[in-house]
Formats: C-alpha cells, structure tokens, sequence
C-alpha cells in the first residue's frame, strides 16, 4: 500500500474563492499572515474557481474575477519565488480527490457546517444547492492533496479544517497512513475582524460595495476613512478592548494592532487619555496607508500575460504533487 515519504519541508496552503470584492477582514485575518510566514514552508495558494461555480456565474465575469482575485493576493505580499500559485481548475486531481473525500463525510457533518446552515436557514434547505452542501468535500481534497501541515484561516474558517482532520484520519483508520493530517493557524490578534457598524458580525466579503460596515481593499481613501470614523462604538468613551462590553472599539483596536503591529496594550496606553475621535483618526489613518500601498502594487500586477505566466508555471509545479497524493488514494482505494 502506498504512504507518505518523509517531507523536508512543512507545507502551508491556502485557497481563496474569486468572488466578491477581497475585505481588510480576509487581508488582515488570513492573507497578510500568510505572506509573512510564506519564506518558512513549502507554500501554495490557489484561486479556487471551482469552489466559485457553486452558484451560477457568467464566463466572463468569473475569468475576470480570477485576474482581479490573484493580482490583489499579489499587491498583498504573495511573492511567487517563494509560493507556488496555481489555478484550482486546472489541476484536474482536485475533481477527482473531492469525490473521494466525499465518501469520508456523513451528511451530519455536511449539514452542521455553518454557511449550509445559514443558507438553508434563510432560504430553506430545498433551496440550497448540493454544490454548497458537498464542497467541504472538495475544500478537504485542495488541503490533502499537498500534504498540508499548516492551513492558515480566520476564525470563522476553523472548522473547514477541523471537518478536513476528520475525513483525513477516517481515511487513514481504514485504508493506512496514506494522507497528511493538517492544522489550522488562527492569528492571536485579529483573526475575526469585524463589520464596523454591526460588531456581532464579520466583515463578510459578499455585502454590498456600499456597505459602509465593510472595508474593501479596493476602496478609496475617502471612503475608507468614512467608514471608520462612522464605526459604532458606544458611551463609554474609554479605548479599551473588551470584546464583551465594547465590541465596536475591540474590532478598531483589533485593525489597528494588526496593520500597525503594536500590541493592545501600547495601544490602550496610547489612546487612554484621548477621545474616540482621535482613536478613530489614528485607525483610519493606518487604513487608508495600507490600502494606498495595496492599490499601488495591485495596479503593477494586473497584467494578464504576468498572471498567466505564473499561473502557468504554479500549474506545473503543483501538478506534480497533486498528481504523487492522488496517486497514494487511488491505490488505497483499489483504483489503481
């Protein structure tokens, strides 16, 4: 039966679905920290336009959102000499280790996933389409196939990778020590950032481009530094973070510390003889530089012949791999 070879490397993966607008939550919560920990692994990321078509899209529109999508990855520190980059439609192993995976999931397990549930709680299950309800499979597959050790995510991801731990040592328990078991990273400090004007909420990448609770990273400066200095905070007038009382003010402590690397508490001792206003200012402030440093560098990359270089070059590098752990299932399976 085949196994698994000794790594020399760790391996850090993530993926990312081109859809909607990318958020400062989905830069600040995932993406920045994998561009700082990309140099220490073996890395990959790729655009999961398969992921996408779980809900209908037009051609064009999605060939265009997976341009949009890798350029701004790009323009947020992804350096494609040190992270393979790759198309999730293009390594044909993903279709094939999703069905797989599959058959390691209970429709229990499918059905307690949270977009599922809210989904069907808003427009009932008969509504939801299986794409939505299966892709927890297909996800599992995109993290075994590399033989992933470090997945990094927000909070609110953490369970994909919980649900992926599953169905991988549920494989292994019945066919032997064939795929790599992985962990989530979940960043100590703004791992859930927030949706400034409703704090109970994150900052979801699918509200509208108006939506003043959302920050995305192709806003304007004016626009930025409205939506901050609007945020909800509350009467108290103290820059404390206290998620429980102070969920408004913990959410702009949490952006800040995060863009600004200083700790929560320099920032409390900072602001803690100063109003909201001057909290705020500073916060939109560090925004609004990071997005004009983002903007820049987004507008460099967005060269389709540059995107489909390394795409092109992500593909054959990722193949191989995908290819090897494919592999490795089939045969357990008898499928080989």
């Amino acid at each position: 039966m085949a196994k698994q070879t000794p790594k020399k490397h760790k391996v850090m993966l993530t993926g990312v679905r081109p859809s909607g607008s990318i958020t400062l939550g989905n830069y600040l919560g995932a993406i920045k920290n994998f561009a700082d920990k990309q140099g220490l692994f073996k890395s990959y990321i790729f655009i999961a336009d398969l992921h996408a078509i779980t809900e209908p899209r037009q051609p064009a529109e999605l060939k265009a959102a997976v341009n949009q999508c890798m350029a701004m990855y790009l323009a947020c520190g992804i350096d494609p000499g040190k992270t393979v980059i790759f198309r999730q439609s293009d390594i044909a192993e993903h279709g094939i280790m999703g069905f797989i995976m599959a058959f390691q999931t209970r429709l229990g397990e499918l059905s307690r996933m949270t977009q599922f549930k809210l989904k069907s709680a808003a427009g009932g299950k008969s509504g939801v389409g299986t794409g939505l309800f299966i892709y927890p499979a297909l996800m599992a597959a995109d993290i075994l196939l590399y033989d992933t050790d470090i997945v990094p995510v927000g909070a609110d991801q953490q369970q994909h990778v919980e649900l992926t731990r599953d169905m991988c040592q549920r494989f292994n328990k019945r066919y032997g020590a064939v795929l790599n078991e992985p962990d989530a990273f979940v960043a100590p400090v703004g791992n859930r950032i927030l949706n400034l004007r409703n704090p109970l909420e994150k900052m979801n990448k699918s509200d509208c481009s108006d939506n003043m609770g959302t920050i995305f990273l192709s806003d304007g400066a004016d626009i930025a530094r409205k939506k901050v200095m609007t945020a909800v905070s509350d009467g108290l007038g103290l820059v404390k973070f206290d998620q429980e009382n102070q969920p408004g003010i913990s959410n702009l402590i949490s952006i800040l510390s995060c863009i600004t690397g200083q700790s929560i508490a320099d920032i409390e001792s900072r602001f803690e003889a100063q109003g909201y206003a001057a909290f705020k200012s500073a916060v939109a402030d560090s925004v609004c530089c990071l997005l004009r440093d983002i903007q820049e560098r987004y507008r460099k990359f967005n060269d389709p012949k540059v995107l489909e270089d390394i795409l092109s070059d992500g593909r054959a590098r990722a193949e191989k791999i995908a290819e090897k752990t494919c592999q490795r299932a089939k045969t357990a399976l008898g499928l080989a």
